[in-house]
């Protein structure tokens, strides 16, 4: 993650830049798809964890 954590602790704020969200659901799906850096960082993380999540996850 770009920000100084690894921990998602506010989840208003964008984990990957820190920008506040405008909500934490669709907000951050939008938010990503408006971001080019932080689309990447999340499939970045998606593809980190993709052995962890049988089958993908429905969230």
């Amino acid at each position: 993650m770009a920000v100084t954590t690894t921990d998602w602790t506010d989840p208003i704020a964008c984990p990957f830049c820190g920008d506040e969200l405008a909500s934490p659901g669709a907000g951050f799906v939008d938010h990503i798809h408006e971001s080019a850096t932080c689309e990447a960082e999340f499939e970045f993380w998606r593809e980190n964890i993709s052995d962890d999540v049988v089958g993908e996850w429905a969230g």
